[in-house]
């Protein structure tokens, strides 16, 4: 289900939190089981689908029930966080590492620890798995999203006046003010390569959160302008998500070199770390200086589709 062009906002929200409260569910018995490598990927972003379509919904239900339902889904996601990092690092990073670096002893000895150390927390993801933490949050979810379940409150006082009062006002409204407020705060930014780290960081993660809004509301937005500007958006994300990934490695690397030396050969492993520095380095250097042409092009994309919106 989707939600029609002339549905209420909260039958709206109903439809767009379908598809990944489904997905939640599928997943999430599998997150323990013999090949978890997609099923953990696949509840993570399923969880900060949900996240960004409750913090969307947000002034129109409870703030004690919101305040409650993103407790559990980060609660949830950072259970599922290590063992998806060691997983992108023994099936992604460490193989291209080795294509580079073959005889390179060290390496095998850090993918060694790294699969014990996930061996490991494969036993608590099962317990996550069975957690009734766990198993209750889809249905909680579920019910705040309901447009059949008790009618939500009139919206609270927020940061965007433009918001309808009513979860019973027309959709489409709602679509427009809640996306176009956050597009404003996201396209400020002149030029990436001048951010601090840390502001790049939370750039790439509240450009994530948005392109999943607009993936939930997208048969309310303009389909041809919302596809060029998902992939312009899809595109510099794939960049910060490689320049993100070029800074975990290495410090996980490392972490993983101080393990093995107890039980591999030091120097080996100490040559392996600073390996995955130097590749890391090299990585976040490529990929930063190439952040402002896919910025730009996704800038302009944005201000035509919601130019198209206001038409």
């Amino acid at each position: 289900m989707s939600p029609k062009r002339t549905a209420t906002i909260r039958a709206g929200i109903a439809a767009a939190a379908e598809r990944p409260l489904a997905q939640l569910a599928a997943n999430l018995p599998k997150i323990a089981g013999p090949a978890p490598f997609d099923p953990i990927h696949d509840a993570r972003v399923a969880l900060r689908r949900l996240s960004a379509i409750l913090r969307a919904f947000a002034p129109y239900l409870p703030a004690a029930r919101v305040a409650a339902l993103k407790r559990e889904i980060r609660w949830l996601r950072r259970a599922l966080g290590p063992a998806r990092d060691l997983d992108v690092f023994i099936h992604e990073t460490v193989p291209d590492l080795h294509r580079l670096f073959r005889h390179e002893a060290g390496l095998a000895a850090l993918a060694d620890i790294a699969a014990a150390r996930r061996r490991r927390l494969g036993a608590k993801l099962a317990r996550t798995a069975a957690d009734p933490r766990a198993q209750r949050l889809p249905g909680a979810l579920r019910a705040a999203f309901d447009a059949a379940g008790a009618a939500p409150r009139r919206a609270r006082k927020s940061e965007n006046p433009r918001l309808p009062a009513s979860a019973d006002a027309p959709f489409d409204a709602f679509v427009f003010a809640t996306l176009q407020q956050r597009w404003k705060k996201i396209r400020k930014i002149r030029r990436l390569v001048k951010l601090p780290k840390a502001q790049l960081h939370k750039l790439r993660i509240r450009l994530r959160n948005f392109r999943y809004l607009c993936d939930a509301f997208a048969p309310a937005l303009p389909p041809r302008r919302y596809a060029m500007f998902r992939r312009a958006m899809t595109s510099l994300q794939d960049r910060l998500g490689a320049l993100n990934d070029a800074s975990v490695a290495p410090q996980l690397a490392a972490a993983l070199a101080r393990a093995a030396a107890a039980t591999h050969d030091r120097a080996a492993v100490a040559h392996a770390s600073g390996l995955f520095a130097g590749w890391g380095a090299a990585r976040r250097q490529v990929f930063h200086d190439a952040l402002d042409e896919p910025w730009h092009r996704m800038v302009k994309r944005g201000d035509r589709m919601f130019a198209a919106m206001k038409g």
